[in-house]
């Protein structure tokens, strides 16, 4: 299949698929390693620290499909006629995305062979109402077929269809990844977790990455999009980047206060270890420099106005949002479960196994990969009339 842009041809296959494809076959060392050493021995976990990279890299990418289908639901139902072949290569991405976290946290749940989503889908009935696993599992059964849906209704051009299922997908959406918060926060056990603030947290950095991920493609895309299109397009996601990114810092800053200011036992040396302890150059090089505060500059510094630094600065948002994942869900687990009798919180610690780290590059390769060919095979990158 080959792209219908003037007398220009592009084969399927070439230098990015082929670099996909090299990125995620990195994964085979950790697969291999899972099949012939099992789980305990190749990921850098322990009776304390239970959830790691791989749990991070889910909640990431499922971040990156919540995101883009929020903004894409959003550009249907207000109307945005400007972004409708920019949807379809946002909400092709947010599958992507969703297969990609599928994938990571297949080798997560216990080896491959027990193919933990069907599962899931088995244990939807009888219903377990109280279990915020159940949830996230039956939403996130439920998002997959409606991104398809809508994918395929995009591609149709049914646009009184595909305001239905994008507005169904939204909704479905952001119930799938707030209830994914409330699986940390309604832990009572990990008092970090513990409130409100996880599932705020975590709605507000899909808003960030879903913002991000769309300044990218415009970049990418600028060349074949109507020049008046891309400047309305890449101004109103940079400082819609730029405003999720002050709320995001504003929740940051309270919710830091709130903790030293409460100094309980449990809770403030976690939040010790996140501010000056094992996690600090994560937290502040990282996660508010590196992915808060240079964004801001950026961005106020271009007046919305400059493509490459609102790309430079959705890189850096990228960036900072998976250290906030995965500090947040580290910081949680650093203090041991113990009562809350002992006059010294036990302090645990976690370093990447070589297994994880090779999973969560391949998760990269399978989302990059899968969007790719989809792109060629689909014509995604046709002008649209």
């Amino acid at each position: 299949m080959l792209e219908n842009t003037g007398s220009t041809k592009r084969p399927i296959v070439d230098g990015w698929i082929i670099f996909y494809f090299l990125l995620a076959a990195v994964g085979l060392y950790g697969m291999v390693h899972v099949f012939l050493y099992g789980q305990e021995a190749s990921y850098g976990l322990s009776r304390d620290i239970e959830w790691g990279l791989l749990i991070i890299g889910y909640s990431f990418f499922v971040g990156i499909t919540t995101g883009l289908s929020m903004w894409s639901a959003a550009s249907h139902v207000f109307g945005f006629k400007s972004f409708h072949t920019m949807s379809r290569k946002m909400m092709w991405l947010a599958l992507s995305a969703l297969l990609s976290g599928f994938f990571i946290i297949f080798w997560d749940l216990g080896g491959p062979f027990r193919l933990q989503i069907l599962r899931f889908v088995v244990n939807i009935v009888p219903f377990h109402w109280t279990s915020p696993i159940w949830w996230m599992s039956v939403l996130y059964a439920l998002e997959l077929p409606l991104i398809v849906i809508e994918v395929v209704l995009l591609l149709l051009n049914k646009e009184k269809y595909t305001f239905i299922a994008s507005l169904v997908g939204f909704l479905v959406g952001i119930s799938a990844y707030s209830n994914m918060g409330f699986v940390f926060s309604a832990n009572i056990s990990r008092p970090f977790w513990h409130g409100p603030f996880i599932p705020l947290f975590f709605i507000l950095s899909a808003l960030g990455l879903g913002a991000a991920f769309v300044l990218i493609l415009l970049f990418i895309y600028s060349n074949k999009m109507d020049k008046e299109k891309f400047v309305f397009a890449n101004g109103i996601y940079s400082k819609t980047l730029f405003v999720v990114l002050l709320a995001v810092l504003f929740a940051i800053i309270w919710r830091s206060v709130t903790i030293l200011y409460g100094n309980e036992l449990l809770l403030y040396p976690a939040a010790k270890q996140l501010l000056a302890g094992s996690l600090a150059f994560n937290f502040w090089f990282f996660e508010i420099f590196i992915g808060i505060v240079l964004p801001l500059i950026i961005l106020l510094a271009s007046k919305f106005k400059s493509p490459t630094a609102s790309f430079i600065a959705s890189i850096m948002v990228i960036i900072g949002v998976f250290f906030m994942r995965y500090d947040t869900v580290i910081a949680g687990q650093l203090v041991a479960v113990i009562s809350p009798y002992f006059s010294q919180a036990k302090i645990a610690s976690y370093i990447p196994s070589l297994s994880e780290v090779s999973l969560f590059i391949s998760a990269w390769g399978v989302m990059g990969f899968f969007y790719s060919l989809g792109v060629r095979i689909l014509r995604l990158e046709e002008v649209e009339e």
